[in-house]
């Protein structure tokens, strides 16, 4: 196969455990992935310096190709020389560090501050402070406020063009004169405007002396019409500003990056929203070390969500503190206490690049995972629908196409568990076909679409995602044990499969990946799918084949561990074809902490003074006992107490024994 060598791309994505480099060139006239390489991120201790792991990353893209990508001073040779060295095109994407502390300031909540919560949810961003006129502090408190959370960003919302000005300049003046008291603390200051345009002009000259400013356009050009886009890519282009000074190499690693430093999740909107068009409706779940991305598209609306405190690394303690451990805890077959997944979770968070060992830590990670991504779909939805308060077990609209993306997914090694963790975290209805950014082109992909939009659609296209395959999930609940799905599938050959599948369970069909198959499937039993009784449509086999998924929404997890550890294996089983992994019985019994020690073991351990065999003592025995100890306490003459003490028995024995133990 001949290579031009024209056009040739490199995307880099640091990740708070690994950093992952993308090799992309043109093949026979399209643009295709020619080698990845991955390494441990490097912007920690010891290094302190992302570009070590970049080299790293690139030096096993040059193993596998051939092709020289760094220079002998260490930067990526950038354009592509006569001899097919380098690349012609550097991107670098990042989830790494804090997100940005931003003040937002707008007229109303409902109406402008509306839509910049929406623009600020594609990139990394903390909102520590939201300050409106229908604020009930006063112009002090507000300013402190201001002051005090010490803010990466301020945003600036309000009016619709050609609307209101003077309060809004009123606001901006307050933000302004709480930059000016702050002003020497050897930080970079920005500030975002995207409210009225005919205020911009104000706006950057008020701030122009303590910030740098960024225009956009209006998040709320009209009371009926939102435009978030641009402010969006303005936040993307503040992340960078504020990612280059916080060291860890970013600024060298970035020289030649033709947009600098992208966020990532901005990706996973934008592979949403082309996924949608396709199919009218599509989600894209990424679960990190350190957060969890939702990008949710359906028709032309799009919204992304972040969660910085939701990730299976780093973020694993703050995780169990978000969700709770009885959120954790109804995920798993058998007995756990608080300490123990406290435990667990506070190992994740300072080995964040350790995998599950064993069965019973498999089950942990998995369970963190559920219940994190519960909690996720709890802050996105409302998004969606503009519904503030919502059934968190309400089951999920339907979604043509779902991506999973995260080690979580693509490291089980295992198509089919990858694609029963995304069944069971999101909990789709109806039929969707499941994708899995197993190569993590995702972060590549929306950095490519924002310059290079051939090779963005030719690399989707071409399978740069792995096709899980297609699911039918029932909607409601499954009644019994009773056949649920009545299943007639016609393969290419024209032989006909059918297949009865009970309520409760899931069945899956190895169709090959790429083969097409004609699907009639009954909905029994009173369920539905999709909110169908009966659905007809061609199918094409996935790396997991084609699932069914009769157990219903919201899943029927039980409610012991007992009833747990009779359906999970059962489910692991059935998704995977392996067989059945049955749970210990001592995982089911409860652990009794701190119980007391056998009657034997006490004596053992008691003091030698008072080993004595026990004794029934009569009741003159204990009146005499309780004198003698009343006699001891009595006070004593004047002369008895100038006496000399007898000299306290040594405690030679005791501090010898303490050494011995400790040697």
């Amino acid at each position: 196969m001949a290579v031009n060598r024209s056009g040739s791309i490199l995307a880099v994505d640091f990740g708070n455990v690994h950093t992952r480099a993308v090799l992309i060139d043109l093949v026979e006239g399209a643009y295709r992935t020619i080698a990845s390489g991955e390494v441990r991120t490097t912007g920690g201790f010891p290094h302190g310096d992302v570009g070590v792991g970049m080299s790293r990353a690139l030096r096993q893209i040059t193993r596998v190709t051939g092709r020289r990508l760094v220079s002998n001073e260490g930067s990526v040779i950038t354009p592509e020389d006569s001899e097919g060295a380098g690349i012609d095109m550097l991107l670098i994407t990042t989830s790494i560090g804090r997100p940005l502390r931003t003040v937002l300031l707008g007229l109303t909540a409902e109406m402008s501050i509306a839509s910049a919560l929406r623009a600020v949810a594609g990139t990394y961003v903390q909102v520590v402070e939201t300050i409106t006129l229908e604020d009930a502090r006063d112009e002090n408190e507000q300013l402190n406020a201001i002051v005090l959370s010490r803010p990466d960003l301020l945003f600036i919302v309000g009016g619709t063009d050609g609307g209101a000005r003077e309060t809004l300049l009123r606001l901006a003046k307050r933000a302004a004169l709480a930059l000016y008291l702050t002003r020497g603390e050897g930080r970079q200051r920005l500030v975002l405007y995207a409210g009225n345009r005919d205020v911009a002009p104000q706006i950057e000259e008020m701030f122009a002396s303590t910030a740098k400013v960024l225009i956009a356009d209006n998040v709320r050009p009209s009371a009926e019409r939102e435009y978030p886009a641009a402010a969006a890519a303005q936040l993307a282009f503040a992340y960078d500003q504020i990612s280059s000074e916080r060291g860890a190499g970013f600024e060298a690693a970035a020289t030649g990056s033709a947009l600098g430093v992208l966020p990532t999740a901005q990706s996973y909107n934008l592979v949403a929203r082309y996924l949608a068009r396709v199919s009218t409706s599509a989600l894209a779940l990424d679960v990190g070390s350190g957060g969890a991305t939702l990008a949710a598209a359906i028709g032309e609306r799009s919204t992304t969500t972040i969660r910085s405190d939701i990730g299976l690394g780093q973020s694993a303690r703050a995780l169990l503190e978000a969700v709770g451990t009885d959120a954790v805890r109804r995920w798993l077959p058998f007995f756990v206490d608080d300490n123990d997944l406290t435990a667990y979770a506070l190992n994740k968070t300072l080995r964040p690049g350790a995998v599950p060992e064993n069965l019973r830590e498999l089950y942990l990670e998995h369970a963190f995972l559920r219940a994190g991504v519960k909690a996720l779909l709890q802050t996105a939805r409302p998004l969606w629908t503009q519904e503030t308060r919502m059934d968190p077990d309400a089951p999920l609209p339907p979604f043509q196409t779902i991506v999973g993306s995260g080690a979580v997914f693509s490291g089980m090694g295992r198509p089919a568990l990858a694609a029963m963790l995304l069944l069971d975290a999101l909990q789709p209805t109806g039929a969707s076909n499941l994708l899995l950014d197993n190569n993590a082109l995702i972060p590549a992909l929306g950095a490519l679409a924002r310059v290079q939009q051939a090779a963005f659609v030719q690399l989707l296209d071409a399978g740069g995602i792995m096709a899980l395959g297609t699911c039918i999930s029932i909607d409601g609940e499954a009644r019994g044990k009773r056949a649920t799905l009545r299943i007639r599938l016609t393969l290419p050959d024209n032989t006909i499969v059918k297949q009865d599948v009970p309520g409760g369970t899931l069945w899956v069909y190895p169709l090959p990946l790429g083969v097409r198959a004609r699907l009639d499937v009954r909905a029994l039993a009173g369920a539905r799918i999709g909110g169908k009784r009966r659905v007809r449509m061609e199918v094409i086999g996935g790396t997991a084949g084609i699932i069914f998924d009769a157990r219903g929404r919201p899943l029927p997890i039980g409610r012991t561990p007992a009833e747990r550890a009779q359906q999970l294996p059962d489910w692991y089983a059935q998704a995977t074809g392996d067989p059945v992994r049955a749970i210990e019985a001592d995982w089911l019994q409860e652990v009794q902490k701190a119980a007391q020690p056998e009657p034997g073991v006490r004596e053992a351990l008691a003091p030698r003074r008072e080993r004595k065999p026990p004794q029934a003592k009569n009741e003159q025995v204990r009146k005499a006992e309780a004198s003698r100890v009343r006699g001891r306490f009595k006070e004593q003459p004047a002369d008895a107490q100038k006496q000399p003490e007898a000299p306290a028995p040594a405690k030679k024995d005791e501090f010898d024994d303490l050494r011995n133990l400790f040697s």
